[in-house]
């Protein structure tokens, strides 16, 4: 399987030749190296891959060829991860690895202990969409997330339903993990630093939220967004098998 990746929302209908954006041109030639006649493989984020051939190495307007086309279902158990803003490169860090994971969404929330305000919320969405494509090209994940702009916590659980929803949490009492009865579409909930506030997990228990444990130890957030994720996930494969 060929190490080149690209994305390219573009691969709906019978076309056999797709020309990358100015930006994925740049990264396949420039930054990768691609020449032409290497394979690259082209995903759409949405389950569609393209095995294609570069036919013109241009790193402003790369020209891929079809040669044969892939579709991946949706994930059998769609997790969402709601997350507490947390500063700098720790959410970057923690947006890859929840994409690596699976994810097929990520909700950003504003909680009473959140430590960082957003002065342009719609720039810095754009920056969180290319972390999650770069994440997409290197674990080969055919579905890129969505990711939408912060809203306060109280906000985002007033406007979803539907979903089996559980937190990680510090309390006392906790749900465990054999005895949680997840649907196919879960969310996951995780605070800042700080944890959320007795306030805040009085309101999560109201709209019927699940507290989940994740040990003894107090984690980093992006320690307790994978730990989570990936008991979610093994509950998923463990319960298909």
């Amino acid at each position: 399987m060929s190490g080149f990746r690209s994305y390219c929302p573009d691969l709906a209908g019978t076309k056999e030749r797709v020309a990358l954006t100015t930006f994925e041109s740049h990264h396949l030639v420039t930054t990768n190296r691609a020449r032409n006649g290497d394979v690259v493989v082209a995903f759409n984020g949405l389950g569609l891959e393209w095995d294609t051939l570069l036919e013109k190495d241009d790193r402003k307007e790369a020209i891929l060829v079809r040669k044969q086309t892939r579709s991946h279902p949706r994930p059998s158990r769609q997790v969402i991860l709601a997350i507490a803003l947390v500063k700098g490169k720790t959410f970057d860090l923690i947006l890859r690895q929840a994409t690596e994971l699976g994810v097929i969404g990520i909700q950003p929330i504003e909680t009473k202990r959140t430590q960082i305000h957003l002065k342009n919320p719609e720039a810095k969405v754009e920056k969180w969409k290319a972390q999650l494509v770069e994440a997409c090209k290197q674990s080969g994940n055919p579905w890129l997330p969505t990711i939408r702009e912060p809203v306060p916590l109280s906000d985002f659980l007033n406007d979803s339903s539907g979903n089996s929803s559980i937190v990680a949490s510090l309390e006392d009492t906790t749900t465990p993990w054999n005895e949680l009865r997840l649907s196919e579409s879960v969310t996951l909930f995780v605070g800042p630093e700080g944890d959320f506030s007795n306030t805040e997990y009085d309101y999560l228990r109201k709209k019927g939220v699940q507290a989940v444990s994740l040990g003894s130890n107090v984690l980093r957030t992006e320690t307790a967004v994978t730990t989570a994720l990936s008991r979610v996930f093994l509950m998923e494969l463990k319960n298909a098998g």
